[in-house]
């Protein structure tokens, strides 16, 4: 019965207004039944008074006289009087037919100082109610009782519980019906959450949860889950894309190594045919291997799972080398490499190797999309939070619609498909740059060339 959040909320609810009536009700009860007391005590004293006075004037017989009209008026079950003298015995007192069992005057009372008084209350077999008293001393050591029966203040008692528990019933039937309401107009963005969840499980991804009005928590919830499908989704895209490009990349190699043993098999049986066929194969088993091993870095670096060991790192030494390392093959194309780095060093916080590739993937698709004659630059500024490393070259640029694709994985423009390479290179060098906390930028004019920056958080090592 209370195994759905709404129910458990709905029992709370309730358990939450009943314990709150009980305290409330609690509280008054407390202070009916002390203002009950303090009024009865206070009227049972100015009654003592008056008698106090009328015996002080008049003497025993007018205070007999008054004890009789009192007892009258309000009734002999209702209250009763006596009147003891110093010694102490009763000299006067009023009808007690309607108190059996009274007890002669306490020791408390004979021992009361003059002008002094004490109150109890009794309690007699045959009578419903119990009784507040009053011991009245006077000047001359006579002791005045007064008692009145507590009859009406028990009906009020007895009038207020039995509208305690009636409020009681009907806070924990509001606050029941109160808490089913909230509760589930709070699930209501949770059931719609659950239900989209539902048709994820079915492949919808197309779905979105829409907004309410249950509150920020509910909102935020539903906005993160929409943030979570739209992840979601994109990485499934991602995934197919990947896999189509794969599934692309892999059948040309394939292709070409079925090709080439079928031709080999079906020849003149030459070992020099054979070594020329398992050349080739180990060609082309190696550009599998290269592609594979690149996409599953990729994948590992953008996914933050590659644990990379990052020490401070010396950009400036890193460019140098990078260009020292491909001005060879700059120069067997008549391509102008040069460098622009100051004198002054600059660290990063990363992991030299990774980006030392980075690097090298930005240098190689310059030269390799720069035509002979052509110009390739690379340069290093920094300021105080960023160190930047720019490569331009006078290649035959990007189009204006490709350009915002060049960093995902195997997308090649069409100038580069007659080129070699299988659109891995800037998607690797990317997701390196954005592990180290980085970012590269590219333009280009198509015709005139490209511009690839990238920029790096700087960091000053203690020397």
């Amino acid at each position: 019965m209370f195994s759905s959040v709404s129910s458990r909320l709905t029992l709370w609810y309730a358990a939450l207004f009943a314990a709150l009536s009980v305290t409330v009700f609690a509280a008054i009860y407390i202070m009916l039944k002390t203002n009950l007391s303090q009024r009865m005590d206070k009227a049972l004293l100015n009654e003592a008074a008056e008698f106090k006075e009328l015996y002080r004037i008049e003497g025993i017989e007018a205070l007999r006289a008054e004890f009789q009209r009192e007892t009258a008026s309000e009734g002999i079950r209702n209250v009763f009087f006596r009147f003891y003298s110093s010694r102490p015995s009763e000299c006067a007192s009023s009808d007690l037919s309607g108190w059996t069992g009274l007890e002669p005057l306490p020791g408390e009372a004979a021992k009361l100082k003059p002008g002094a008084e004490f109150f109890k209350t009794i309690s007699l077999p045959g009578n419903e109610h119990a009784a507040r008293v009053i011991y009245k001393k006077l000047d001359n050591g006579a002791v005045i009782q007064i008692g009145y029966t507590c009859k009406n203040d028990d009906e009020l008692i007895s009038h207020y519980r039995m509208i305690f528990g009636m409020g009681i019933a009907v806070m924990l039937l509001f606050g029941g019906a109160a808490g089913w309401y909230v509760a589930n107009k709070a699930m209501r963005g949770v059931e719609r959450v659950t239900h989209l969840a539902a048709h994820i499980g079915k492949n919808d991804f197309t779905r979105r949860v829409a907004p309410g009005n249950e509150g920020r928590e509910i909102a935020n919830l539903a906005r993160a889950f929409n943030n979570m499908l739209e992840r979601i989704q994109a990485l499934v895209a991602e995934l197919k894309e990947v896999t189509n490009g794969i599934a692309h990349d892999i059948r040309s190699p394939l292709t070409r190594i079925r090709g080439i043993a079928e031709t080999t098999l079906t020849g003149p049986a030459h070992i020099d045919a054979y070594r020329e066929m398992a050349g080739i194969i180990i060609e082309e088993c190696d550009r599998l291997m290269g592609m594979i091993n690149t996409t599953l870095e990729i994948a590992e670096t953008e996914s933050g799972s590659a644990v990379l060991p990052k020490s401070p790192v010396d950009l400036t030494t890193l460019v140098r080398t990078a260009h020292e390392l491909f001005r060879p093959l700059a120069e067997d194309k008549a391509i102008l490499f040069t460098i622009d780095v100051p004198p002054e060093t600059f660290f990063t916080m990363g992991d030299i190797s990774r980006l030392q590739r980075a690097l090298a993937h930005l240098v190689d698709n310059a030269i390799k999309y720069t035509p002979s004659g052509g110009r390739i630059a690379i340069a290093t500024e920094a300021n105080r939070a960023h160190v930047r490393i720019s490569m331009t070259d006078s290649g035959i640029g990007i189009s204006e619609r490709d350009l915002p694709h060049i960093f995902e994985r195997f997308y090649r423009g069409d100038k580069s498909r007659s080129a070699p390479g299988n659109g891995l290179g800037l998607s690797l060098a990317n997701s390196i740059i954005r592990a180290h906390g980085g970012e590269i930028t590219a333009t280009s004019n198509p015709g005139t060339g490209s511009s690839f920056i990238i920029t790096l958080t700087r960091i000053f090592p203690e020397t």
